[in-house]
């Protein structure tokens, strides 16, 4: 069966006690992961501590798995996230998910002393290590197998993913970029392992309330995603994402899975600048109409 997720957004001061309520809300909606994302030294001092925070909601949910997606490996000690990912788990009870990536920033590797050159290198000698300290070494010992995805954009980056990860992770804000990577996945991958894809999707009864409650958000984390990477933010057109009616929003779903064939599907629960109750609304929304209409239509 075909999962959804959730990307807990952290940032502007967005710290408080509401942002850990929202995820008990989408564990309690039966949502099937969390995924917490890591940047450094950014002016809204988005999420730099991924596992710190996995920790926390680990202690507040039930049945959610909570993940990073993703953790910049070359930018840690590989043993040190071995050991925090094992107490995640344990805390958990066993629903730890580590979704890690070589990173591409400049200046938080210039911040971390890390030679940026080598973060290839990097990510596949820390997932080694990580994957040796759990197989025997690390105390406390994970509950069980701890999966470990990896993130990949280029060709390159696409084959490393696939081969070092038990899926590949990739983010794109429109479901036309998403297709785009997939394609470019089954271009340089045989037999590619599951793929999870993470992007942008808010819903309300209403198309165009949706729309202007979501776009200040999605013009936001474009320019600031450009911003990581030193490029321009495109420009914003409506029909590009999947901002609209329950109805509409899950039709579009079901083509982007016949695109795609993701396993799991995680969006932003809360896009900066948008309010806790249009949130909620859209939370309410997916987990009662959109995923349902999805699951059935891609069993058809």
């Amino acid at each position: 069966m075909i999962e959804f997720g959730v990307l807990m957004d952290v940032r502007e001061g967005g710290y408080g006690a509401d942002r850990v309520a929202e995820v008990v809300v989408a564990d309690r909606l039966g949502f099937d992961g969390v995924w917490l994302s890591e940047h450094h030294l950014t002016g809204d001092g988005m999420l730099p501590s991924p596992l710190v925070m996995a920790g926390v909601l680990a202690a507040r949910t039930t049945r959610i798995r909570v993940g990073t997606n993703i953790l910049v490996l070359p930018l840690h000690h590989p043993l040190q996230v071995a050991e925090d990912a094992a107490v995640v788990d344990q805390v958990s009870g066993g629903r730890m998910v580590l979704g890690v990536g070589q990173g591409y920033s400049e200046r938080e590797f210039a911040a971390f002393g890390v030679d940026r050159r080598r973060r290839g290198k990097l990510l596949e000698e820390g997932v080694q290590v990580i994957r040796d300290a759990w197989a025997g070494g690390v105390s406390p010992r994970p509950m069980g197998e701890i999966p470990i995805y990896v993130a990949g954009v280029t060709a390159a980056g696409l084959r490393r993913a696939a081969r070092l990860g038990a899926g590949v992770i990739i983010y794109c804000a429109t479901p036309a970029d998403l297709i785009a990577r997939r394609k470019l996945l089954d271009e340089v991958v045989d037999n590619p392992p599951p793929l999870i894809c993470t992007g942008i999707m808010h819903v309300d009864d209403d198309a165009n309330r949706a729309w202007a409650d979501a776009a200040p958000g999605i013009a936001y984390l474009e320019g600031e995603i450009a911003s990581y990477g030193g490029t321009e933010p495109p420009p914003l057109h409506r029909e590009d994402y999947l901002v609209g009616t329950p109805d509409d929003v899950a039709a579009r779903l079901i083509a982007l899975h016949e695109a795609t064939r993701f396993v799991h599907f995680a969006h932003w629960l809360r896009l900066p600048r948008l309010s806790h109750k249009a949130a909620m609304r859209s939370l309410e929304l997916v987990a009662g109409r959109v995923i349902p209409a999805v699951r059935a239509g891609v069993s058809r």
